[in-house]
């Protein structure tokens, strides 16, 4: 993802301007190495109270109409456009901060 790329996206997702992301300064953060093999990947979606990721169960057909926040102990309604593909979780990572807090 380029810059560009990551400025629009996170513009897109917040309604603010372009401007306003690009001053802020956002950036991609460093993660694991880009040579997953496809069975380390999972569906995920993020949980609208905390901000994880909570992995949905894989299988065949199709996705659950709710996925589940292990640390919420909730279950939600997500849209289909909010699932992502994701790696393995990395140990000693929190969730992503929301609202300048980690969960």
């Amino acid at each position: 993802m380029t810059q560009a790329q990551l400025d629009r996206t996170v513009a897109r997702r917040t309604g603010e301007s372009l401007a306003t992301i690009r001053h802020l300064g956002f950036h991609a953060q460093a993660g694991p190495p880009a040579d997953l093999e496809p069975e380390d990947l999972h569906l995920a979606v993020d949980c609208p109270f905390c901000g994880g990721s909570s992995a949905l169960p894989a299988g065949p057909g199709r996705l659950p109409a709710l996925a589940e926040c292990d640390r919420c102990d909730v279950f939600f309604d997500y849209a289909p456009a909010e699932v992502y593909a994701a790696g393995p979780a990395m140990p000693g990572h929190a969730a992503r901060p929301r609202d300048g807090v980690a969960a």
